[in-house]
């Protein structure tokens, strides 16, 4: 039979054709990258060697393991030495003894750094005082501290305060000069609250009791010759003691005036009834220290 034109032709052409088999190549590197073993395998490896990196050293637990130990025992000493010394009662609530003990040891550190950038200046400049090792001693500085609470009776974990306001001078006092400190500023405001007002203003522990009499004295004489009470007197000084020492200078001096001189009528009121030497009502001295005690 004839053949089929085109039929034969494709049977033919489909009978020469061989099957293609494709395969992977390779690379003459090695693997595949998206083989993943070796990929893999190197990934772990990576793994484990930030692990390595990343994980802490006994050596570094162990030294943070000695500074907090350090500190508990800096702690405990200063601790002891304000007990030792009598400023710390034995009734005194845990957040008093840990304000008192965190804030002597602040006073110190302070210290330590101040003394360290005094020497290098001294070394680089040659001129500069530097202060004494002691003042870096944190049971140097809770000796000191006790000392300056037991005589002006301000409470404990305000005492650092006061250094951190006025001064290493507050380190260097002496009981004798405590002592005539308040006595001189109990004489210019009878049955005032010394202890509240060197807490506030601890410069009337360092100026000299001779200047604080003289200073001191033309103040009250000022506030006295203005329309306003004595006893409200006696409470503006206590609350804003830094008045005794000129603070505000003539500028303050003129607030006050002016203030007394708008709220004359007020102040009659509040002290109606009150003995010079009294103080006013609770009340009263809310009132009075919202409209004058703004200084500080």
């Amino acid at each position: 039979a004839p053949p089929c034109p085109g039929g034969d032709r494709r049977r033919v052409m489909s009978a020469t054709l061989a099957p293609l088999s494709i395969a992977p190549r390779t690379s003459s590197r090695g693997l595949s990258r998206r083989s993943g073993v070796g990929a893999a395998r190197r990934r772990r490896g990576d793994l484990g060697r930030n692990d390595a990196k990343s994980s802490p050293s006994e050596s570094s637990l162990n030294n943070k393991e000695e500074k907090v130990r350090r500190r508990q025992e800096e702690a405990d000493a200063v601790e002891a030495a304000w007990r030792e010394g009598g400023g710390l009662l034995d009734g005194a609530d845990e957040e008093s003894v840990v304000r008192t003990v965190r804030g002597t040891v602040q006073v110190a550190r302070h210290y330590e750094q101040l003394i360290e950038q005094q020497v290098f200046n001294l070394a680089k400049y040659g001129e500069g005082e530097v202060l004494p090792d002691t003042h870096k001693d944190p049971v140097w500085v809770a000796q000191r501290l006790c000392m300056l609470q037991k005589l002006t009776n301000v409470p404990p974990q305000y005492v650092p305060d006061m250094v951190g306001q006025s001064g290493a001078g507050v380190l260097s006092l002496t009981p004798a000069s405590v002592l005539r400190s308040m006595l001189a500023v109990k004489d210019l405001v009878p049955n005032g609250d010394a202890s509240h007002m060197v807490r506030v203003e601890p410069d009337l522990l360092l100026t000299d009791t001779t200047h604080l009499a003289y200073s001191g004295g033309d103040v009250m004489r000022t506030l006295r010759e203005m329309p306003m009470p004595e006893p409200c007197v006696r409470l503006l000084v206590t609350e804003e003691p830094g008045l005794l020492l000129g603070k505000g200078g003539l500028v303050r001096m003129e607030q006050v005036r002016d203030q007394v001189e708008e709220h004359r009528e007020n102040l009659r009121a509040i002290c109606e009834g009150v003995p010079d030497d009294g103080w006013l009502d609770v009340r009263a001295q809310r009132w009075f220290t919202n409209f004058f005690c703004g200084y500080y």
